[in-house]
């Protein structure tokens, strides 16, 4: 029966980690967040006796029994994960967001370049510049 129980709670989690990931690829990590804490706060609200028992079942104890691992220390282990990767991939896309794209004017064949000093200066700065954004 443990055994049984275990993996039915495990089997529970993983689907709730699948959701949270496939909410965060395809919709986005706002909803995966707010699912990923609405939905266990909706069951303890919609049935809690099941929930509380459902949290409450000890996987395994350590440290001579002084340690429980209970299924809500599973939760609490994939939320902060989950919230984690979650915080992460939105921290890493604003930063390579934030990059501005500057557009290089494209030289014509017809235009003549400037012949004076302050032109290749500028000219050797712009490149510089744009070596030192790479």
């Amino acid at each position: 029966m443990d055994f049984a129980y275990s993996a039915i709670s495990l089997a529970i989690f993983a689907l709730l980690t699948l959701l949270a990931i496939i909410l965060m690829v395809y919709v986005s990590s706002a909803i995966a967040i707010l699912a990923l804490l609405l939905l266990p706060m909706m069951c303890i609200f919609i049935i809690p006796d099941t929930t509380l028992s459902f949290l409450a079942f000890r996987h395994l104890v350590l440290a001579e029994g002084n340690v429980p691992i209970n299924n809500y220390h599973v939760l609490l282990f994939v939320w902060s994960t989950l919230i984690g990767i979650i915080v992460y991939s939105e921290i890493f896309t604003w930063y390579l967001g934030r990059r501005e794209n500057k557009k290089v004017p494209i030289k014509t064949a017809n235009a003549k370049p400037e012949k004076n000093i302050a032109a290749s200066s500028r000219e050797i700065i712009a490149k510089a510049g744009s070596l030192m954004h790479r």
